[in-house]
Protein backbone atom coordinates (compact mmCIF):
# COMPACT_ATOMS: atom_id res chain seq x y z
CA UNK A 1 0.00 0.00 0.00
CA UNK A 2 2.96 2.01 0.30
CA UNK A 3 4.02 2.21 -2.91
CA UNK A 4 0.11 3.25 -4.11
CA UNK A 5 -0.11 6.07 -1.52
CA UNK A 6 3.52 7.35 -2.62
CA UNK A 7 2.66 7.30 -6.21
CA UNK A 8 -0.76 9.21 -5.47
CA UNK A 9 1.08 11.83 -3.24
CA UNK A 10 3.23 12.22 -6.24
CA UNK A 11 0.69 12.34 -8.94
CA UNK A 12 -0.85 15.01 -6.94
CA UNK A 13 2.00 17.78 -7.37
CA UNK A 14 4.20 16.64 -4.20
CA UNK A 15 7.46 15.67 -3.74
CA UNK A 16 9.00 13.48 -0.49
CA UNK A 17 11.63 13.71 1.02
CA UNK A 18 13.02 11.95 4.09
CA UNK A 19 10.73 8.92 3.24
CA UNK A 20 13.06 6.48 2.29
CA UNK A 21 11.84 4.09 5.10
CA UNK A 22 9.70 4.15 8.54
CA UNK A 23 5.95 5.00 9.17
CA UNK A 24 5.84 8.22 7.40
CA UNK A 25 6.01 9.95 4.11
CA UNK A 26 7.02 13.28 4.26
CA UNK A 27 5.53 15.68 1.82
CA UNK A 28 5.56 19.04 0.08
CA UNK A 29 4.93 21.06 -2.71
CA UNK A 30 7.33 24.32 -1.65
CA UNK A 31 3.99 25.76 0.08
CA UNK A 32 3.42 26.41 4.30
CA UNK A 33 2.48 23.47 5.89
CA UNK A 34 -0.63 24.92 6.87
CA UNK A 35 -1.85 25.35 3.53
CA UNK A 36 -1.04 21.83 2.49
CA UNK A 37 -2.68 20.88 6.01
CA UNK A 38 -5.88 22.68 4.58
CA UNK A 39 -5.23 21.01 0.95
CA UNK A 40 -5.47 17.46 2.39
CA UNK A 41 -8.45 18.58 5.29
CA UNK A 42 -10.70 19.03 1.98
CA UNK A 43 -10.01 15.55 0.72
CA UNK A 44 -10.57 14.30 4.11
CA UNK A 45 -7.42 12.88 4.62
CA UNK A 46 -5.64 13.79 7.96
CA UNK A 47 -2.01 14.70 8.06
CA UNK A 48 0.69 16.46 10.14
CA UNK A 49 1.78 20.02 9.87
CA UNK A 50 5.77 19.70 9.53
CA UNK A 51 6.13 23.00 11.58
CA UNK A 52 5.06 20.44 14.80
CA UNK A 53 8.23 18.75 14.40
CA UNK A 54 10.92 22.00 13.92
CA UNK A 55 11.73 24.38 11.99
CA UNK A 56 12.86 22.37 9.02
CA UNK A 57 9.72 20.54 8.64
CA UNK A 58 7.66 24.19 7.68
CA UNK A 59 6.59 23.43 4.11
CA UNK A 60 6.47 19.87 4.95
CA UNK A 61 3.23 17.54 6.09
CA UNK A 62 4.02 13.97 7.78
CA UNK A 63 1.55 11.45 6.47
CA UNK A 64 1.04 8.02 9.20
CA UNK A 65 1.41 4.74 6.98
CA UNK A 66 0.00 3.32 9.91
CA UNK A 67 -3.82 3.24 8.65
CA UNK A 68 -5.91 0.19 7.75
CA UNK A 69 -5.13 -0.85 4.11
CA UNK A 70 -9.31 0.63 3.32
CA UNK A 71 -8.36 3.81 4.21
CA UNK A 72 -4.92 4.11 2.55
CA UNK A 73 -7.37 2.56 -0.25
CA UNK A 74 -9.55 5.67 0.53
CA UNK A 75 -7.27 7.89 0.67
CA UNK A 76 -5.63 6.84 -2.38
CA UNK A 77 -8.88 7.43 -4.25
CA UNK A 78 -9.32 11.24 -3.20
CA UNK A 79 -5.60 11.89 -4.25
CA UNK A 80 -6.19 10.70 -7.68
Amino acid sequence: RRGQLLAAVTGAGFSLDYSDAGLYLWATRGEDCWTTVEWFAQRGILVAPGSFYGAAGTQHVRMALTATDERIDSAVGRLQ
